[in-house]
């Protein structure tokens, strides 16, 4: 996928069909240092949830391993 010149990603469609995302869907972006984590919204009430929501990148499980904290060979 590419970010175009608005700053836009386009999902292809092998990854909409597999992430069960379609047209119009309401996706929750969760950034960090490198990347975003994309979650479809449908059928999930977070408003509640992620009231206090913070999130610590050092201490975040695919951190330690997309940085090679804590990887075994």
């Amino acid at each position: 996928m590419t970010v175009d010149e608005k700053n836009r990603i386009v999902l292809t469609k092998e990854v909409r069909k597999k992430a069960g995302i379609s047209s119009g869907d309401r996706l929750l972006a969760i950034p960090f240092r490198g990347g975003v984590i994309l979650i479809a919204l449908r059928g999930k009430r977070f408003a509640g949830y992620l009231k206090d929501f913070v999130y610590k990148e050092e201490e975040h499980e695919a951190t330690k391993y997309l940085l090679g904290k804590g990887c075994r060979s």
